[in-house]
């Protein structure tokens, strides 16, 4: 066969150590296919390839040259014939191209000797398409899913994880009453070793790959990692850590309830339980009527978030998975007494148009005076003398004595003493207070003002404030998604809280002096 001949066909499919057989076998195909070589002399069969097939024209050697044939005197078939030899060439290199760079990202280039990288390069029936199911099987064979008891099943790594997220919480300052095994290992170990050793534990091969690749694949969505997985699990124990550690002082006087959306809550002020009453002259009950009167809010959303990139993994930072969750938790904690309280000292006007603290809701000091037992109690008589939207008595029994801090140790004396703590008292005076009312002190009040102190009747009696968590779930939560832009995995905070006034009758305020 001649060279042309030999050089077209290998342009169209075949192998460039195809034996002189092949080559005439492929010639026979694609003539039995139809495909008319006009002008193309294939040249002379040697008795090796077998006997020439009918019709064919060559008497050379695969080493002589073309005799002057049709193609010479058809210079545009010619060049018909030269250009797709060309575009058989550029296709071919372009398949090369693209199985290299699939065998190049499943790690197979020098998978045993070469061999198979080989075997996908050098055959040119082999498309893309091929060439990738021929990967993946590859890659199962050598790599099988876990669970499928070849490698390592299901257990192992979810002990694993375990370990890493432990050891990663031991690291940012936890003290694990009991670790997971294998927990200490990893509270040393660097970010860059964890992707590494969970990409190879779960298939993904890392060799030849850079420290920014197998950052970027331990991060990367739909992983098999599990990285987001125990980075997430890590910054939400850091987070309620903190969001737990912090104080609520307005907890113990609020009334807590749940929202099932961000709807308007409608808090309903009842009236004191109406007086029983006899049976009319039917002998039925009668009915109770009760006035009410409305007060409103919602819960409201708010967050925060940050990116954990892989620059971050290879520098060995965890201050997003540690420190940074820490202060998201704080926060939380903040946004709720600065709701809580602000209502307290803002004193806005509820739904009779007038303010919360107000001489017509027989709440406010006529005149304000120091903190002492005088004051406590004129405060305390008016709580108990309230009445109800139908004037009747409802007997308020305050709970809980409010401060700026500057005045908590006053109040701490006054609550907590055996004896009266008054000047002109001798020291056995019994002192009235003592056990009857819980201090709290918080830093908002101070802002307000460093005099002014509250009395609050108990949250199950007459709630002053209420505050609401949606669906019930009193702590922020924690999300993560991948991030394609930044190659980064976005750690995001949010927290569903709202408060608002209910009623007046359960709070009495002295503006001190």
């Amino acid at each position: 066969m001649n060279k042309k001949m030999r050089k077209w066909l290998e342009a169209n499919g075949l192998r460039a150590d195809a034996t002189e057989l092949e080559a005439w076998e492929l010639y026979d195909k694609l003539k039995g296919e139809g495909i008319e070589l006009i002008g193309v002399e294939p040249g002379k069969r040697s008795a090796a390839a077998g006997n020439p097939a009918q019709g064919d024209r060559g008497n050379q050697d695969d080493g002589g040259e073309v005799p002057a044939t049709r193609t010479e005197t058809d210079p545009g078939l010619q060049a018909q014939i030269d250009a797709a030899v060309v575009r058989g060439m550029v296709a071919e290199a372009n398949r090369r191209n693209a199985v290299q760079d699939l065998i190049v990202v499943a790690g197979l280039g020098d998978h045993d000797g070469g061999t198979f990288a080989r075997q996908l390069l050098d055959n040119p029936q082999i498309d893309v398409n091929r060439a990738s199911n021929l990967i993946l099987t590859e890659l199962q064979k050598r790599n099988p899913p876990i669970g499928s008891g070849a490698h390592v099943g299901r257990e192992a790594g979810e002990k694993l994880r375990d370990a890493i997220t432990d050891g990663l919480l031991m690291r940012s300052g936890h003290r694990l009453a009991k670790p997971a095994d294998g927990a200490k290992e990893f509270r040393g170990r660097a970010l860059i070793e964890i992707c590494r050793e969970l990409l190879e534990l779960n298939g993904v091969s890392c060799r030849g790959l850079s420290r920014m690749e197998i950052a970027g694949r331990a991060l990367a969505a739909g992983s098999t990692s599990d990285l987001p997985f125990i980075f997430s699990s890590v910054v939400n124990k850091n987070l309620l850590q903190a969001y737990n550690e912090w104080p609520d002082t307005w907890r113990p006087w609020v009334a807590i309830t749940g929202a099932m959306d961000f709807k308007e809550i409608h808090a309903i002020k009842l009236s004191g339980s109406p007086d029983l009453k006899g049976m009319n002259e039917n002998g039925e009950y009668q009915t109770a009527f009760f006035s009410d009167a409305q007060e409103s809010y919602r819960v409201i959303t708010k967050g925060i978030k940050v990116p954990f990139t892989r620059q971050m993994i290879i520098n060995d930072d965890t201050r997003a998975l540690t420190r940074i969750p820490q202060l998201f938790g704080t926060s939380a904690k903040r946004m709720e007494a600065d709701a809580v309280y602000s209502l307290l000292t803002a004193n806005g006007a509820m739904s009779d148009g007038k303010n919360l603290f107000h001489a017509d809701h027989r709440n406010l000091a006529a005149a304000g005076a120091v903190l002492g037992s005088d004051s406590l109690g004129v405060g305390r008589a008016a709580m108990r003398k309230q009445k109800g939207l139908k004037g009747e008595r409802i007997d308020i029994v305050p709970a809980f004595l409010l401060v700026p801090v500057i005045l908590e140790l006053a109040a701490e004396v006054i609550l907590r003493s055996a004896s009266l703590p008054t000047a002109e008292m001798s020291a056995g005076v019994h002192n009235p207070w003592a056990g009857k009312l819980t201090p709290v002190a918080d830093p908002h009040l101070d802002d307000a003002s460093e005099k002014a102190w509250y009395l609050l009747g108990s949250p199950n009696q007459a709630p002053v404030i209420e505050a609401a968590f949606l669906e019930g779930e009193e702590q922020p939560y924690v999300e993560e998604m991948i991030d394609f832009n930044s190659d980064a995995m976005i750690i995001k905070v949010r927290h569903d809280f709202g408060a608002g006034v209910v009623d007046h009758v359960g709070a009495y305020k002295n503006p001190g002096e």
